[in-house]
């Protein structure tokens, strides 16, 4: 993945508009690569492994997609980091699809929902294969 995907990122605009995808749903490790490096010192682990560290990290296994992948809980309100401030995560530590999104302002315009556009490269279709990718590398 780019290292630049933090380029759109507008703090500002989120703070204004309060997260309204984070409100729709978390975001996801579209990367495995970043996400090991960011949560694990750059150690892969199994699957099974992951499955008991997540809970320390604050996380779940997202398998929704047919492949597991690390996301941050869904709670009725949306993503479990968001806050009356925003995300608590760490901008280092946020998902890929979180950083790359791309900020909409007419979002704010809007009684509701969120018009931010999500790349491409970090589609649920990506994440999901690279991660089957990388579950079938190890």
């Amino acid at each position: 993945m780019p290292s630049d995907t933090q380029k759109s990122l507008d703090l500002p605009l989120c703070k204004a508009c309060g997260g309204r995808c984070c409100q729709g749903s978390p975001g996801i490790w579209v990367d495995p690569e970043r996400f090991f490096a960011t949560f694990c010192d750059g150690t892969h682990l199994s699957l099974e492994q992951l499955r008991e560290r997540l809970p320390e990290f604050g996380l779940v296994l997202w398998e929704k997609s047919g492949e597991p992948m690390p996301a941050p809980r869904s709670l009725d309100s949306g993503c479990s980091f968001l806050n009356a401030s925003g995300c608590s995560l760490s901008v280092d530590k946020r998902p890929c699809q979180c950083l790359a999104l791309i900020p909409v302002k007419e979002t704010l315009k809007q009684p509701e929902g969120c018009l931010c556009r999500m790349p491409d490269m970090f589609t649920r279709e990506q994440a999901r294969q690279r991660w089957r990718n990388h579950w079938a590398g190890i």
